[in-house]
């Protein structure tokens, strides 16, 4: 039987289609490469955010980043060579509020990646955690390179009859939704003991059968678990 067409060609859809395809390239990198997360972050004009991960767990360690405004994932959002840190949690100059970060989350060997989608616009980057100590590896770099070239061709193919000022601009939108939306998944996750995936699928029937775009369920469900904390 063939799937249902989407009931909403919007913003919403793009943003469906550009999740599932930067998971699903993100989970692949993650195994292939030998990491325990991955992510992207996205900066369009002054707004930086996270717009896919592995691990919701891991988005604190971009947050650490966003918030002073350094860290390797916001290094390589210009063009940029890789970084590699054998151990992240172990800087001595510099980064410290990262470092303390990737410390507390036990992350040890990082690498951020430039993400090929430059534009007067849009910039992101591939960033890729382990909670192991790592050896840096050219192979491991070029592995990454595959991934941060696909990861690119998939923001740059959503919905691409549109022109690409349009995609920035719906880009920049999801992202200024993007942590709610994960805080809304790691509810669902918490409660129903089910995988990222899962989760997204069920915030995505919400707003389909609620009739409202898939950023306002979220925002619902994370004001409803801030008003009734769970015990």
């Amino acid at each position: 039987m063939a799937d249902a067409p989407s009931p909403e060609e919007g913003p919403d859809a793009a943003e469906v289609r550009l999740n599932r395809l930067l998971n699903l390239i993100l989970e692949a990198a993650v195994e292939a490469i030998g990491f325990d997360a991955a992510t992207v972050t996205a900066r369009h004009g002054s707004d930086l955010a996270t717009v896919a991960a592995t691990d919701q767990h891991f988005i604190a360690l971009d947050d650490a980043q966003y918030e002073k405004g350094e860290g390797p994932c916001l290094t390589v959002l210009d063009p940029h060579d890789p970084l590699w840190l054998d151990d992240a949690g172990q800087l001595e100059d510099g980064w410290d509020h990262f470092s303390r970060t990737a410390r507390d989350l036990g992350v040890h060997s990082t690498l951020s990646m430039h993400l090929p989608v430059d534009s007067d616009e849009l910039a992101a980057s591939l960033n890729l955690y382990s909670k192991q100590r790592l050896e840096a590896s050219s192979e491991q770099v070029e592995h990454a390179a595959h991934f941060a070239d696909q990861l690119a061709a998939a923001i740059l193919s959503v919905d691409a009859h549109r022109s690409t000022a349009k995609l920035a601009s719906d880009l920049a939108e999801a992202m200024r939704t993007r942590a709610v939306i994960e805080q809304a998944k790691g509810i669902l996750m918490s409660d129903k003991r089910i995988d990222a995936d899962e989760a997204f699928d069920q915030l995505t029937q919400l707003s389909q059968h609620s009739n409202m775009k898939l950023r306002d369920v979220a925002r619902g469900l994370v004001h409803q678990r801030s008003q009734n904390p769970s015990p």
